[in-house]
């Protein structure tokens, strides 16, 4: 991550490095779920449905995540922000945590190598960002 941009949601190396295993042993998970609760079960399974996509646009090269939800995809800046409500009433607003279930599965999916890929083009992106930047 460049030193620059503010993490709210950074993992430690530890749980990196379990979440870098093939497979998450029951110990593993036991932890996941005292630490993080209902949020890494509900995280696991987006990662496990493949919610998790990762934009790659051309010619910028930039990359883009989104996490589908049930109604609608969210826009997720990495260890940092999201466009669903959660986010917004349990992080902005209340404080009563540091970040949502789609931060989490995006840090899980991109740690574990288990997301899609999709490639657009820039003109494409101005479009889709209209739809993810949405906050409702």
């Amino acid at each position: 991550m460049p030193e620059n941009r503010v993490s709210i949601m950074s993992l430690p190396q530890s749980e990196i490095k379990k979440l870098s295993k093939e497979h998450l042993t029951q110990e593993d998970i036991e932890y996941f779920k005292n630490k993080y609760g209902k949020k890494f079960v509900k995280a696991l399974r987006t990662v496990e449905e493949r919610k998790i996509v990762r934009y790659q646009f051309t010619p910028s090269e930039s990359v883009t995540w989104i996490a589908k939800g049930r109604g609608r995809q969210y826009l997720v800046i990495p260890e940092l922000y999201c466009t669903c409500r959660s986010f917004y009433q349990e992080v902005v607003i209340a404080r009563e945590t540091n970040m949502c279930y789609h931060l989490l599965a995006q840090r899980i999916a991109e740690i574990r190598k288990e997301y899609e890929t999709q490639e657009s083009t820039d003109t494409a992106r101005r479009k889709l960002y209209v739809e993810w930047r949405r906050t409702d």
